[in-house]
């Protein structure tokens, strides 16, 4: 049977790779993303299970091009990789309206970055195929860097897969992007709090709150703090 890539099948060919932040945190990404991490020097070392070592990205050989690179390290299959691509049937509310029905191929265009994302947000939400989703939203984010949602949600599958330092990166983001969208700082504060970032967790809640999300009131308020009219996290004391 021919390959076309794009598939749902595709996203879950490769696996997930071990990498170390430069907090010394460890976590699970896919490839795509271990190549974002690369280049924008945001980890040490990833964990290349061929030579059964870590790999330092500044000492050790690791390949930097602006194409997508999937070495034989970095995946489970060395299938070539077609040139066909598959398209989401529609807006992803329609996808979602009509059950988990799957995605029909179309060879006639690749995909673009919304097209990922469509299809990232169906993996996710639909079928909860975090490995797939994550690695749909890096390759939406891969062909546009700016693209706050794709973020926001590969960050949250990146939290169910269990990987939540690369979740506060992807979250951390969306505020440098948009740096007034309070559910993402509410949201960045939960995930700093599992990982026991409690006064960054506080900081995080008091600029959502500040900025009028009212379940940050909630989440402070279950942690012994209230914020009057008028008082901003600049005069808090936790």
């Amino acid at each position: 049977m021919e390959e076309r890539r794009g598939s749902v099948e595709d996203l879950n060919a490769y696996r997930l790779i071990q990498v170390r932040y430069r907090n010394e945190r460890e976590g699970l990404v896919d490839d795509v993303t271990l190549n974002e991490l690369i280049k924008s020097d945001r980890i040490r070392q990833f964990y290349r299970p061929s030579e059964g070592r870590w790999v330092d990205i500044h000492t050790g050989p690791v390949r930097r091009g602006v194409n997508r690179y999937r070495g034989p390290e970095r995946r489970t299959s060395v299938r070539k990789e077609p040139s066909d691509a598959v398209r989401p049937a529609g807006l992803f509310r329609r996808i979602l309206g009509q059950g988990k029905k799957p995605i029909s191929p179309s060879p006639s265009k690749p995909l673009d970055a919304k097209a990922w994302f469509e299809q990232g947000f169906v993996l996710l939400f639909s079928h909860g195929d975090y490995q797939g989703a994550v690695r749909a939203f890096a390759l939406s984010i891969q062909m546009d860097p700016t693209y706050e949602r794709a973020y926001l949600n590969r960050g949250m599958a990146y939290e169910r897969l269990g990987n939540l330092q690369q979740a506060i990166e992807d979250y951390s983001r969306v505020i440098e992007l948009a740096s007034d969208d309070a559910k993402v700082y509410y949201i960045r504060g939960l995930a700093f709090r599992r990982l026991g970032m409690d006064a960054e967790a506080i900081a995080d809640l008091i600029r959502a709150a500040d900025l009028g999300y009212r379940l940050a009131h909630d989440s402070l308020r279950s942690l012994g703090i209230t914020l009057h009219a008028g008082q901003s996290r600049r005069d808090t004391r936790v």
